[in-house]
């Protein structure tokens, strides 16, 4: 397993036999672990339960008010074409689905909603739980159909959200000014807060007040379950509850926990009030231990990924081929780099500059993009200026099929250039046998992984143009990078160690809340 000793170095130690452990579990209690995940914000809920699925867990999912096309099931399992609208607000009834269902431990929409579904399920209770699964369908389409009265709803509910924070606001001052005292459950959360070390003030009633007005559906189902596992923010309502919880981060504790605003208190609190905390992007480890999590509570985890599904394609697809009279490099990141914010950019810019120095050398050489992101007529200008037009393809956005056939059209793949992190795009690649140019810390990712990814690490223009010149000088792979990070990926990266790895979480913190 991972872990985190305290003088803050990550420590290895040998893999437990946690699905052993899972095995011992069901004979003792007579059913499988159940774990409920709170929020799926870029379906890393729906991918993690659905691994843990796959080893025997009984995992489920509330989404709740989160439509968002990469929140939605359909985004990973479907096959479908045609224009879903809003991105925010897919409307599901406008493509052909061919038949898909979701599965019936997913749950989005209204809240309550969600949780008596879920409940019902539970507590084997079929019927009931599709009754409430209609409901749902009903409310996401009436909130995501392109009909005026779908945008009325939406504005309806923007509203509505900002208003939840009146209450606890208007609890606040009543404390403070006309009792002339603190308010308990505020004391809690502020002690909390105190643990660690985030800069400026400590948290406000008003920072939870949206959460603490939709806690009460949850409170009886949060009992049902051995482990509640809370991304981003979402803790709050596990925390609001005195439930044990895991916090999962997704890139969550780089900045926000530092900001001293209502997002940036509720974030701190609600990671340092976990029991123990997920970090699934390398650089966010240092962030983890800066705000204060203790080294005992991190465990480095690999972000939620079904290797398997990538080596099925590849099998399937393994003659799919990059071109041998081209050198195709292939960059599917949105295109963001005029951000001052770090953790936003990608560093589009670099690669164009460095690709436009080598492509005078190298007329074989032709790069792909997609064309997304809030830089995209930035990058298109910036191409036009440097002669490019006729060496750069633009691809529109594509499903995970398809994107996946353009990998392995491709000699590399380029990721990000700013963050020495990684995520979907590199590990998708890399699973797919490609050579990956990304900036990624190889000593962070050591300590990690306990084995840094092969991967051709760039972050300045002149780096990105030296690791383009690697892939010129060596296009049919013979220095067997692709396949090393393949081989990569099924030891540090798998389905089997992501879910092996939080359950030994969980069995540390169940076993030691009984005794």
């Amino acid at each position: 397993m991972t872990s985190v000793d305290t003088s803050g170095v990550i420590a290895r130690s040998p893999q437990p036999q946690s699905l052993d452990w899972h095995r011992r579990f069901r004979e003792l209690h007579g059913r499988a672990l159940r774990v409920l995940h709170l929020g799926n914000i870029a379906n890393n809920a729906f991918n993690n339960a659905r691994i843990q699925r796959q080893h025997g867990i009984d995992a489920y999912v509330i989404a709740y008010e989160n439509y968002h096309i990469m929140a939605s099931p359909e985004w990973e399992e479907a096959t479908f074409e045609g224009d879903l609208g809003d991105p925010f607000f897919p409307d599901w009834t406008r493509v052909d689905l061919g038949g898909y269902q979701r599965p019936r431990w997913f749950a989005s929409g209204p809240l309550n909603l969600c949780c008596a579904m879920i409940g019902a399920e539970v507590g084997g209770q079929p019927d009931r739980a599709d009754e409430f699964r209609r409901l749902l369908d009903r409310a996401r389409q009436s909130v995501c159909s392109q009909r005026a009265s779908a945008r009325l709803i939406r504005l309806g509910q923007k509203i509505k959200r900002r208003i939840r924070r009146f209450p606890a606001m208007a609890r606040d001052v009543f404390m403070h000014r006309v009792l002339a005292r603190d308010d308990p459950q505020q004391k809690r959360l502020v002690d909390v807060w105190r643990q660690g070390s985030a800069p400026g003030s400590p948290p406000s009633g008003a920072d939870f007040g949206s959460y603490r007005a939709r806690l009460a559906p949850l409170l009886n189902l949060l009992d049902r379950f051995d482990v509640i596992q809370a991304y981003a923010t979402d803790g709050a309502w596990p925390l609001l509850a005195r439930r044990s919880y895991f916090g999962y981060e997704h890139g969550t504790l780089r900045a926000i926990p530092f900001q001293d605003d209502g997002l940036g208190r509720l974030t701190a609190t609600v990671f340092l009030g976990a029991d123990h905390v997920f970090v699934t992007n390398i650089d966010c480890v240092p962030a983890a231990r800066r705000l204060g999590v203790l080294p005992d509570r991190i465990t480095p985890l690999p972000h939620a990924f079904d290797d398997t599904k990538l080596v099925e394609f590849g099998g399937r697809n393994s003659a799919i081929r990059p071109p041998d009279d081209q050198v195709v490099v292939f960059h599917p990141t949105r295109h963001d780099w005029r951000d001052s914010d770090p953790s936003l950019v990608k560093g589009n810019d670099r690669l164009i500059r460095a690709f436009a120095s080598v492509a005078q050398q190298a007329p074989a050489l032709r790069l792909a993009m997609i064309a997304w992101g809030r830089d995209l007529d930035a990058s298109r200008e910036l191409i036009r200026s440097l002669g490019l037009d006729d060496r750069v393809q633009w691809l529109a956005p594509m499903r995970k099929p398809e994107l996946w056939r353009t990998y392995l059209r491709s000699h590399a793949v380029l990721d990000q250039f700013v963050l020495p992190s990684f995520g979907g795009i590199t590990f998708e690649a890399l699973a797919l046998g490609r050579r990956v140019i990304t900036n990624v810390d190889s000593g962070m990712a050591k300590e990690f992984f306990s084995e840094a990814p092969p991967i051709l690490s760039a972050s300045t223009e002149s780096e990105i143009a030296d690791a383009l010149r690697r892939i010129i000088a060596d296009q049919e792979d013979r220095h067997g990078i692709g396949a090393a990070g393949a081989a990569w990926i099924r030891q540090y990266h798998s389905a089997e160690r992501i879910v092996e790895l939080q359950l030994a979480a969980y069995r540390r913190q169940i076993e030691s809340v009984r005794a």
